[in-house]
């Protein structure tokens, strides 16, 4: 008998990836994805625009150019205020911060209420 609970493509599967708490990784690694790189930057400076996060990565990886990086903070940053991931305040230069992440990977859970 197959297991339902474990269907890959289910909608539950869907929501959870998309939706899943955000990782913070712990360096900037050139190899890893650019939504994981540009969390990194946020994540060092705490609160910062999309431009400043673009300048923080290309102090971590100079071979790409600032107008890439501009780009890919700004599509990531979006993305994970949109999906509320993360915050933000008001446009039209929002400033972002990690403030739904209360614990760094500490491995224990808070209790919800």
């Amino acid at each position: 008998m197959k297991n339902k609970g474990h269907n890959m493509d289910s909608p539950d599967q869907d929501f959870l990836k998309n939706y899943k708490p955000l990782h913070v990784p712990h360096k900037y690694d050139a190899a890893a994805s650019v939504k994981d790189n540009v969390v990194y930057a946020l994540a060092q400076l705490e609160y910062a625009t999309a431009p400043e996060v673009a300048k923080k990565l290309s102090e971590f990886d100079s071979k790409i150019s600032l107008d890439t990086h501009q780009q890919n903070a700004e599509e990531v940053l979006t993305g994970l205020f949109n999906k509320g991931l993360i915050k933000g305040d008001d446009e039209p230069e929002r400033q972002y911060n990690l403030s739904k992440i209360l614990v760094q990977n500490s491995g224990k859970a808070d209790p919800l209420f």
